[in-house]
C-alpha cells in the first residue's frame, strides 16, 4: 500500500509570500517582536577564544572565533553565554575545537567529529533572523586543511570563501522563514539539498515560519541530523528532522543519491565524515543578498518577497548539542 502522507501535508500550501516578522499571518495572529534588538551592524570580534560548551556524547568543546568573515571583511563576534549556548552576532563565525590558543590558529586544534553512522542534535533560536539573514550550522574538513587560507585561520568550504575548498555539509542555513540542508563535495558550491525556501518545496509556510503549525519560528526548536550507513559502512543519506515542544507535527527531509559531475558524492562525503569534520556556526546577511535562500523562487511560492537584512536581529542562539548513534529518523515520522 501507498505510504501515508506526512502529518503536515493536510495543511494548505502557501498562497503568498510569508509575512514579515511582526506582521499578522492569514489567521490574524501577530508575531511577537524578538527579544533581541535589531542591529544590522556587526559587533567586531573581541576574543578569539570566547569559552567552552559541552557536547553530550562527545565532551567539552572550545569555540574558536574567526577574525575575518571573508577577505577584507572583519568578522563579528561569537559568544558563549551563561547557559552554554553559542551566540553568533551578525557576521560572526566560530569553529568547534579541542583547544584554543589566543592569537594563534592551528587546524590541528579544530575538532574532527566522526559523525558517520551518528546523529547530531541541537536546539536553535532563530526568532531574530528574518528575511535576508542566514543562521548556519555546518561541517567542513577544517581539521585536515593545511592551507592557512586568505582568512588566516585555515577556513575552507565548498565555495572557496577564503580561497580554499573542501567538503561541506550544511546541517542548516536558515532564518525564521526558510530552512535549507545541503550536501557539497569539495568542488560543488551548489550542492544538493532539501527543506523550504526560494527553490525548495519539501515544506511550506503553513508548517515552517512565524506562527506556523509545526515549527513556529518565533520560538526555539530542535533539530536532529542523522548520517545512516549501509551494510558496507557507506553513507546512505543525510536525514533531518525538525521538532518543537507542544506542536502536533514534525518536519523531515532526506538528502541522498548525490552524484555531482558524474562522481559518487555519497562516497566522497562518507570518507569526509569518517575522517572527522569540524562543526562551524555563523550568522550573516548584512551587505549580502539571500534571495537564493528565502526569495519567492520561480513559482512565486517562496517565503520572502524581498530581503531586509537591515532588520536582522543582533544574534541567534544554538544550544543543547548532543551526538548519539544514528537511526533512520525520516521514515518513522507521522
Amino acid at each position: 500500500p501507498a505510504a501515508p502522507p506526512p502529518a503536515w501535508a493536510d495543511a494548505p500550501p502557501a498562497t503568498a509570500a510569508g509575512p514579515p516578522v511582526g506582521a499578522a499571518d492569514e489567521t490574524g495572529v501577530h508575531d511577537s517582536e524578538p527579544s533581541r534588538s535589531r542591529i544590522s551592524q556587526p559587533r567586531l570580534a573581541a576574543a578569539m577564544c570566547p569559552g567552552s560548551i559541552t557536547v553530550a556524547g562527545y565532551g567539552p568543546v572550545t569555540m574558536v572565533n574567526a577574525k575575518t568573515n571573508k577577505p577584507g571583511d572583519e568578522a563579528g563576534t561569537v559568544e558563549v553565554d551563561a547557559g552554554a549556548g553559542v551566540v553568533p552576532h551578525m557576521k560572526g563565525r566560530s569553529y568547534f575545537a579541542d583547544a584554543c590558543t589566543e592569537g594563534h590558529y592551528d587546524s590541528r586544534q579544530y575538532s574532527a567529529l566522526q559523525l558517520l553512522g551518528k546523529t547530531m542534535r541541537y536546539s536553535v533560536d532563530l526568532s531574530a533572523a528574518s528575511c535576508g539573514c542566514n543562521a548556519a550550522l555546518y561541517l567542513t574538513s577544517l581539521h585536515q586543511n593545511s592551507d592557512t587560507s586568505t582568512c588566516d585561520d585555515y577556513y575552507c568550504d565548498a565555495n572557496k570563501v577564503c580561497g580554499v575548498n573542501c567538503a561541506e555539509i550544511d546541517l542548516m542555513e536558515a532564518n525564521n522563514h526558510a530552512f535549507y540542508a545541503t550536501l557539497h563535495v569539495q568542488d560543488d558550491g551548489g550542492g544538493v539539498g532539501g527543506g523550504y525556501g526560494a527553490g525548495r518545496r519539501d515544506w511550506n509556510s503553513s508548517v515552517y515560519g512565524p506562527g506556523a503549525r509545526c515549527i513556529d519560528t518565533r520560538y526555539a526548536f530542535k533539530v536532529a541530523v542523522s548520517f545512516p550507513v549501509d551494510a558496507n559502512g557507506k553513507l546512505r543519506a543525510m536525514e533531518v528532522r525538525l521538532s518543537q515542544e507542544g506542536k502536533p507535527c514534525q518536519l523531515p527531509v532526506r538528502v541522498a543519491n548525490y552524484n555531482p559531475l558524474g562522481r559518487d558524492g555519497m562516497q566522497e562525503l562518507s570518507d569526509a565524515l569518517a575522517a572527522g569534520m569540524t562543526p562551524i556556526v555563523s550568522y550573516w546577511g548584512a551587505g549580502e543578498t539571500l534571495m537564493w535562500l528565502d526569495g519567492p523562487g520561480g513559482d512565486g511560492k517562496g517565503p520572502c518577497n524581498e530581503d531586509t537584512p537591515q532588520q536582522c536581529g543582533d544574534s541567534v542562539r544554538f544550544f543543547d548539542f548532543a551526538i548519539e548513534d544514528a537511526e533512520s529518523i525520516v521514515h518513522v515520522l507521522q
